[in-house]
């Protein structure tokens, strides 16, 4: 995965931002069935602004992570004293969590900064238990952009088009509970199939 700039940082943790991300975590949850104790891993979770937020209104175990040591510290800074709340620093790619440990993985506007995002999201989705719930929101790139980024900048970050995500998910024993694709945004909820 790959770190951001200090000037992507600034706009990520301001508070309008961190604001507007946690609003659009809980709008997601919200098209699932969140029950008591459930366990929530939000990848790429930055300042940890979503987590926090969530951990806070709802009775879940949250686990946040990022491969930004320094957006970890922060995160750990702004949720001193939450018991429900958790955040480490790795790797998306390569998860440390054993396999259906988690009733909802959610990932929000981070796959195209990851060089081999399919990898994260298989990670993601093995993690995840049956009858648990993916939910992922991310930028999108047209199809003949998706290539020559990848042809320019090679690994340098990833480049995810709608095609080449719905064929991934295609993939995976998965049932679709909500889609909403526009031109430069994919945004989706599955359940795991048992």
């Amino acid at each position: 995965m790959m770190k951001m700039t200090s000037l992507e940082k600034l706009f990520v943790n301001s508070p309008s931002h961190s604001q507007q991300v946690s609003r659009h975590a809980e709008a997601l949850l919200k098209l699932i069935e969140v029950r008591a104790g459930q366990k929530y891993l939000d990848l790429g979770c930055g300042n940890g602004a979503a987590p926090i937020y969530l951990a806070q209104k709802y009775p879940l175990d949250v686990t946040g992570i990022d491969i930004d040591p320094d957006q970890i510290r922060l995160a750990e800074q702004q949720s001193q004293g939450m018991s429900n709340l958790r955040f480490q620093t790795m790797d998306g790619r390569r998860l440390p969590f054993p396999d259906g440990e988690f009733d909802i993985v959610s990932t929000n506007k981070v796959m195209h900064h990851v060089p081999h995002w399919p990898e994260a999201v298989a990670e993601m989705i093995r993690v995840l238990k049956p009858g648990g719930y993916f939910i992922y929101s991310d930028l999108i790139y047209p199809g003949w952009l998706a290539a020559l980024g990848k042809t320019v900048l090679g690994h340098y970050a990833g480049f995810p088009s709608r095609a080449a995500l719905d064929s991934l998910l295609a993939q995976y024993p998965l049932s679709q509970l909500h889609r909403s694709v526009s031109v430069l945004n994919y945004e989706v909820v599955y359940q795991k199939n048992r």
